[in-house]
């Protein structure tokens, strides 16, 4: 759901409707993005109000079908909520424990240059890995994300390890994007190349 801290009524229909649907497929989550624009141009404050109202309008329509919603912030400068406390902290404030958990997100965790994991508070992670050495980690955009390998600069074996240490035990996905993977000949070789990769490092 995009962007959903931006609540308006467009919003509250588009999220019925997802809702409607993952119920019907059995989903147990809808993931939540934030808005990413350099032309927004709300203040901390107005942001974080923002985010409160759409948690408090959503936190029924999910409650209804049985769903949570994950907030997922994103890593980008230009991203409304890039940290992972932002979305906690508005949670707790909406008395929303019940409902909402986190995607934490390998290529976004580290462009946000976080280092808290908030186990307890993620209910799904995702995983890319970004090997080109020539782009900050504020240069990253999707179109550099690959399956994590052992030139992975976001060390996302490493993140994942740590959240299983404390405590993480939700479903763990690839999230890649370039679009190089979209034309491989063997796209199940390359999944089951970068499954193995991850097994034999977290030694699972």
């Amino acid at each position: 759901m995009y962007p959903f801290n931006i609540w308006e009524d467009e919003r509250a229909e588009q999220a019925s409707h997802l809702a409607d649907l993952a119920s019907a497929s059995g989903a147990q989550m809808l993931v939540c993005c934030p808005l990413v624009s350099a032309d927004y141009d709300a203040n901390d404050a107005e942001r974080t109000e923002q985010l409160r109202v759409a948690l408090r309008e959503l936190r029924p329509i999910l409650e209804s079908k049985g769903l949570i919603g994950c907030i997922e912030p994103l890593g980008f400068p230009i991203s409304t909520i890039r940290f992972k406390a932002d979305a906690i902290a508005a949670i707790h404030d909406i008395g929303g424990e019940g409902t909402f958990r986190l995607v934490h997100d390998t290529f976004h965790h580290r462009g946000a240059a976080e280092t808290e994991m908030y186990a307890s508070m993620t209910g799904l992670v995702h995983i890319s890995g970004v090997e080109d050495p020539g782009i900050s980690f504020d240069e990253m955009l999707d179109a550099h994300r690959l399956f994590v390998g052992p030139a992975d600069r976001l060390d996302s074996v490493g993140q994942v390890r740590q959240l299983l240490d404390t405590g993480y035990q939700e479903y763990i996905s690839f999230e890649p994007f370039a679009e190089d993977l979209w034309h491989q000949s063997d796209p199940a070789a390359v999944i089951k190349s970068c499954m193995d990769f991850v097994r034999e490092q977290l030694m699972i």
